[in-house]
């Protein structure tokens, strides 16, 4: 813009608009409904600009936001809009005297970016200007945050969190994300704190905290905290992380696969205080295509115990990848509801892979149905495959309850004179797990057989008779 032809009262709607579009388009994809109308509201005002004032060039100078002629911008956004173009780099925006929608989106999405040098190849500040900017906004930050634990009103709540979001803004885009990271524990606090905080302030404090959620180095920031070895700074910044929510998850999802195995763990700890926030993005995990992501999501299911997880656990039993579903069956025996184990039980009646798993899982639960299950595979009727019937067996012994015990020796003392060879395999496996319930009455059982009959199962009894009476090692 030409000196003269617009004043900073003309020019003022557009500044605004535009801060609130870059803001939008950094939370947002392009086709975000919020995005899409932020870029909206901003092309409108544009339009509303004079004839004469369409060519907008916009200066960041020493004092702030100024058109060319040195007239100074202060109206709402100004301030922000100024601090957030030096932080990178960018002196000079210039819209063209013709409204253009492709030309609006394709600057608010270059000015929405994280890139550190400016887009219209102006000259960069220097160093020394770049760090007094940094530690001009760190004070700022400190300030603000400070001012922001007296407010009791939303009203002023809302304008100082409005300058704590172009501070950390600066800092992270600085890849000063640390100093930054102050914000989201203030805020963090505010959002869970109903005794020294109202409704409407808690509302604004999470929003805020979520937006702030969105800049990834600062989440990044965040997450290596709650996973550091101090116990205090880890302790808050999980407590920033369950405040932030669902927003963390993707993040913490995608740390699983690239950290060593003590900060594995902690992150699955903080997903599964999460809770229902991340089940959401725990159930699609289970879709990925990646079988190890799958897999881990399962087994985070497990952990999770959460009920709302089982159905899903229970399709993942179908997968073609027996690595998964055996994955799902373990978490489903980890959540143990009426649901969980109905949905192993049925999976002893499909393929023989997943009732082996299946079977092998249920000798884990302690539920009234289960016996009855494992009952049927183990009877000499059955028709499954030798290696699901063992699996029940095995299972039967660790559940180790009489009535497990009287249908194993049933099995034991199966010895038909035709056939023998056919049920040796069982009869071997009931052994065994008689000696795993152990009692007088399993050595009784076992000694009788041990002296007679088949000499594979004769020597199963021996070996497990032997285990019962041999004196147990101090520890």
């Amino acid at each position: 813009m030409q000196p003269g032809k617009a004043t900073p009262h003309e020019v003022a709607p557009l500044v605004f608009e535009l801060n609130r579009a870059i803001g939008a388009r950094r939370l947002h994809d392009a086709g975000h409904p919020s995005a899409v109308e932020a870029l909206r509201r901003c092309e409108a005002a544009w339009h509303r600009l004079p004839a004469h004032a369409r060519a907008v060039t916009l200066i960041v100078g020493e004092t702030g936001l100024a058109l060319p002629d040195g007239a100074r911008l202060d109206g709402p956004g100004a301030e922000e809009l100024a601090a957030d173009l030096r932080s990178r780099n960018q002196l000079r925006v210039e819209l063209s005297g013709r409204p253009d929608a492709g030309e609006l989106a394709r600057l608010v999405d270059a000015l929405a970016s994280e890139g550190d040098q400016p887009a219209d190849g102006s000259a960069p500040v220097s160093n020394a200007e770049h760090n007094a900017l940094i530690a001009r906004h760190n004070a700022e930050l400190v300030r603000s945050l400070s001012e922001l634990e007296r407010c009791d009103d939303v009203a002023s709540y809302n304008l100082t969190a409005n300058k704590i979001e172009v501070s950390v803004g600066v800092l992270v885009r600085a890849k000063r994300s640390m100093d930054a990271y102050r914000a989201t524990l203030v805020l963090a606090r505010h959002a869970s704190d109903p005794d020294q905080r109202s409704d409407a302030i808690r509302r604004e404090a999470g929003e805020r905290l979520a937006r702030l959620a969105h800049r990834e180095p600062l989440l990044d920031a965040v997450i290596e905290q709650a996973c550091g070895p101090s116990g205090l700074a880890s302790v808050q910044a999980s407590q920033v992380l369950i405040a932030i929510g669902a927003i963390a998850v993707p993040r913490l999802l995608r740390s699983l696969s690239d950290r060593k195995d003590g900060v594995r763990a902690r992150i699955t700890q903080l997903l599964i205080a999460l809770g229902d926030a991340a089940l959401a993005q725990v159930v699609e995990e289970l879709a990925a295509q990646a079988p190890e992501r799958a897999r881990r999501a399962a087994r985070l299911l497990g952990e999770m115990q959460n009920p709302q997880g089982v159905s899903f656990l229970a399709d993942a039993l179908s997968a073609p990848d027996n690595a998964l579903a055996k994955e799902a069956a373990q978490s489903l025996v980890r959540i143990g509801s009426d649901a969980a184990v109905q949905a192993l039980i049925s999976g002893l009646a499909r393929t023989d892979d997943l009732a082996e798993t299946c079977a092998s899982c249920l000798g884990n639960v302690r539920h009234p149905a289960v016996l009855p299950a494992l009952a049927a595979l183990a009877d000499e009727r059955c028709k499954r495959s030798d290696e699901v019937r063992r699996a029940a067996i095995a299972s039967l012994g660790r559940i180790g309850s009489p009535a497990a015990f009287a249908r194993l020796r049933r099995v034991l003392e199966h010895a038909p004179f035709l056939g023998a060879a056919r049920v040796r395999a069982l009869r071997v496996a009931a052994a065994q797990a008689i000696g795993q319930i152990g009692g007088n009455s399993a050595l009784e059982v076992l000694e009788a057989h041990a002296r007679r009959g088949d000499p594979e199962v004769r020597r199963a009894c021996q070996e497990a008779a032997r285990r019962l009476t041999a004196p147990k090692r101090k520890t």
